[in-house]
């Protein structure tokens, strides 16, 4: 008996070309010593070219020589793929200071893209700003040996965004494959050409524009040993590309993405430092805190549902039940289901019993329900929110007689965080995907079980096999505080003095440790990091609710630097 085994060669090669071209032209002149101008116009241009092509041949004579002339079978493209694009601007900026005391600048950019139909392409955006520097005036000579630096700013401007998930997407493409291997039909012994009707597009998509706005404040005091600097913001994204509306299933296609949303983001940004010397110590601390909220002003979501956007919505806006608490005896479950007398919570699962979760009737309506939209969102409401807020690093430092010392802190003073897989509950997904860490075993038993003892003040409900996820319903209960406090870096040094190291022809010689993620504070439970929830397996545009991933480590290193 003889076996052909057909073997396979495939080779493949791309190309890009990229080419980017910056003209500006500068001017500047002052008048009377106390009048300074200065000007720019400039031209910048770019385009993007890739290309990918990829063959493959039968029968290759021998293994040492992989290469598609060493094969003499049948020959196929595989791939054949090109993308184009290119950016246009003319940009001007004008600036002025008299005396260097107050300050004004003025931009303007007139920016075109070839990712938008021909009368979308093109788009002003225009932004000033104005500064005066009060530490400059006459009558803040007698602070001077205080206040050293006070700027007081404030700007306002637009930038446009042309980014797309598609390259073209003005432009209807008809899905055309040559010889579809995914085809089921042969004809004349080969399989046939197919193509699909093209997807639906949006002939009036075109530039997002952040339209933004912010005032702030630097301050000096005490020989610059305190600085502060200050910024508060107001961003506005108008004409924002949003999730494609809803439209009937009889349409019989895919709704394509426009520009129809409205969204504000606002926050701050503080920069807050202090440094001194006492005597052969020196010190200093460095702290940078900031906060910023997303919310929707506009989407067309007509029927009003929570699971996409919607007016007044905050981005990162958890949705779930009121816990009451875990029922410790079927009785107890009983009482709170004659409480519901229009349904209990039969629309959230079934067999209701000790160990299970009470959920609270917030609408009044006498049964527990899921709802659907902000006219009717049954028995949900907004019980948390996912975004990081109040961001905060802090960085402490010192030295003293050649040793130094470095601490830098890092975190998050408020979030929430929704968990929602097996290396959370433990008991999910049926006896295939469940999970057993020390922190599930805290999970509800009844009074002679004849394995475990009881455990009537539980934190997890009991365990299922099937209809486990009634239990599992996001809800205040679980929610979980996923604020932290990590120390990031840890330095430790050492200066040999000088008068050492330059009898052998070193000018500076230092030993140091370095440690990283000593240690972080945090309210989520074991097995789950802080920095990394919402990444790793499964995970997808930060949304998956996972802990499958690794964690981060701890890292200890020591060294020197030699500088001769």
């Amino acid at each position: 008996m003889f076996f052909n085994i057909l073997s396979k060669v495939t080779e493949g090669a791309e190309r890009t070309n990229y080419f980017n071209a910056n003209i500006y032209s500068e001017y500047s002149r002052s008048f009377a010593d106390a009048h300074h101008l200065k000007g720019m116009v400039g031209f910048q241009a770019e385009v993007n070219k890739w290309r990918q092509l990829q063959a493959s041949k039968l029968d290759l004579i021998s293994e040492s020589v992989p290469n598609i002339n060493a094969a003499t079978g049948e020959s196929t493209i595989d791939k054949s793929k090109l993308t184009h694009w290119a950016t246009a601007g003319f940009f001007g900026r004008l600036n002025y200071d008299y005396k260097e005391r107050y300050l004004l600048e003025v931009n303007l950019r007139y920016d075109g893209t070839s990712r938008f139909a021909k009368d979308k392409r093109w788009n002003l955006f225009p932004s000033f700003s104005a500064g005066w520097n009060v530490a400059r005036e006459a009558f803040m000579e007698s602070t001077g040996n205080i206040i050293n630096t006070l700027k007081i700013r404030g700007s306002w401007g637009e930038l446009g965004n042309q980014n797309t998930e598609n390259l073209y997407p003005y432009i209807q493409l008809m899905k055309f494959v040559a010889q579809d291997p995914n085809s089921h039909w042969l004809i004349s012994n080969s399989r046939p050409n197919t193509a699909n009707a093209p997807d639906l597009i949006s002939a009036l998509l075109g530039w997002e524009t952040m339209r933004s706005w912010n005032i702030g404040f630097d301050l000096g005091m005490l020989n610059n040993r305190l600085t502060v600097s200050f910024d508060w913001f107001n961003r506005k994204t108008i004409n924002m590309v949003g999730p494609a509306p809803e439209l009937p299933v009889t349409l019989g296609a895919n709704v394509p993405k426009m520009n129809n949303a409205d969204m504000q983001s606002t926050g701050f940004e503080l920069d807050l430092g202090w440094r001194d010397r006492i005597k052969d110590f020196d010190y200093g601390v460095h702290l940078l805190l900031s906060d910023d909220r997303q919310k929707i002003l506009k989407y067309p979501n007509t029927t009003g549902k929570i699971a996409t956007w919607y007016v007044s919505k905050y981005n990162g806006d958890i949705w779930g039940f009121e816990t009451i608490g875990i029922t410790k005896s079927q009785e107890e479950m009983d009482a709170h289901l004659a409480s519901l007398p229009k349904g209990g919570q039969d629309a959230l699962g079934t067999n209701w019993g000790a160990g299970d979760i009470m959920y609270r009737d917030l609408n009044g309506d006498g049964k527990i329900s899921d709802g659907a939209t902000l006219n009717d969102p049954g028995d949900k409401k907004v019980i948390g929110n996912t975004s990081p807020r109040f961001r905060f690093g802090l960085d402490l430092n010192a030295s003293w007689k050649g040793f130094d010392v470095r601490l830098f802190f890092q975190g998050v003073a408020k979030r929430d965080a929704w968990l929602n897989d097996n290396m959370f509950w433990g008991a999910t997904g049926g006896i295939w995907q469940s999970a057993c860490f020390t922190s599930h075993l805290d999970f509800f038993r009844e009074e002679g079980d004849d394995f475990w003892s009881a455990n009537k003040n539980a934190y997890f409900p009991r365990i299922l096999v099937d209809n486990f996820a009634k239990n599992q319903k996001t809800q205040t209960r679980y929610l979980q505080n996923a604020a932290y406090i990590r120390l990031k870096n840890l330095q430790i040094g050492y200066t040999i003095p000088a008068q050492i190291t330059r009898k052998i022809g070193i000018s500076n010689l230092r030993v140091f440790f370095s440690g990283e993620n000593l240690f972080t504070l945090t309210g989520l439970p074991e097995g789950f990091d802080p920095e990394t929830i919402n990444t790793g397996y499964g995970a997808k545009d930060g949304s998956n609710s996972s802990g499958k991933t690794y964690p981060l480590s701890h890292t200890f290193s020591t060294g020197f630097s030699v500088n001769f």
